[in-house]
């Protein structure tokens, strides 16, 4: 993890090198949210492969031992900037198999890491941001099975950096209320095979520094590293969506 944070400092201090002046010319955002998602598609861990990923976001708020989310912004007046977004959901859940005969209890983790820095260009009713960074994926998954023929244990922490650009447009509908469209992707095989992000909302200016956030998002990955049948094998191919509720700070 060492490597990725110093690799993410690395590239945000290039991406903001034109930026030389006092501190009063700089704004900054800290904005702390609430994802109640769905995920579905595939996942494969060493020998059990395609395993069917489909977790309701009642099944996860059920579920739910940890979780947080926090998206921190910084903006200098000449339009650079950056922006980092961490957020980590810790699920546990324990379930049986026909008749009882099998209890299964699974652990996962999932942590996502993104860093980009930032170009905004303001208009005359909006503003559109520019960004470039990497987002981290840091993956893992417990998997302990009792059944009548003995227990098995699987376990795999799985972490991969993908370059990312996109792109977010803020157009004003009025003097209170924003509209937000936001999208990236990336990946581009460098790590996974591909990985996008999307959402779109409304924000609602309550005044000068606070704002509220109502988006829907949606976060997809293909990421896949060994030779299927083997142990080295790990997929995670998936899908998380949902609501997002955000409260904005600006400083």
């Amino acid at each position: 993890m060492r490597k990725y944070i110093a690799s993410l400092a690395s590239a945000l201090c290039a991406l903001s090198a034109p930026i030389t002046a006092s501190a009063d010319d700089w704004n900054f955002v800290v904005a702390p949210y609430l994802l109640v998602p769905s995920i579905t598609g595939d996942a494969s861990l060493g020998r059990i492969d395609n395993a069917e990923v489909d977790v309701s976001g009642s099944d996860i708020l059920n579920s739910l031992e940890l979780g947080a989310m926090l998206q921190l912004e910084a903006r200098h007046s000449s339009g650079y900037g950056a922006m980092v977004n961490y957020a980590f959901t810790d699920l546990g859940q324990d379930f049986s198999g026909p008749l009882g005969y099998t209890d299964v209890n699974t652990d996962i983790f999932q942590g996502i890491l993104e860093g980009f820095g930032t170009y905004r260009v303001d208009y005359q009713g909006g503003s559109v941001d520019l960004y470039a960074g990497v987002r981290w994926w840091d993956i893992g998954i417990d998997l302990d099975a009792k059944t009548p023929l003995g227990s098995r244990s699987y376990s795999r922490d799985e972490g991969w950096v993908d370059p990312v650009i996109g792109t977010r447009w803020l157009p004003r509908i009025n003097e209170q209320f924003r509209l937000v469209l936001q999208g990236d992707v990336g990946g581009f095989s460098a790590a996974s095979k591909f990985t996008w992000c999307a959402q779109a909302g409304l924000l609602w200016d309550a005044s000068a520094s606070t704002s509220v956030a109502l988006l829907y998002k949606a976060l997809g990955v293909d990421y896949e590293r060994g030779v299927s049948g083997t142990s080295s094998h790990f997929q995670y191919d998936t899908i998380t969506q949902g609501p997002l509720l955000g409260l904005i700070l600006r400083f």
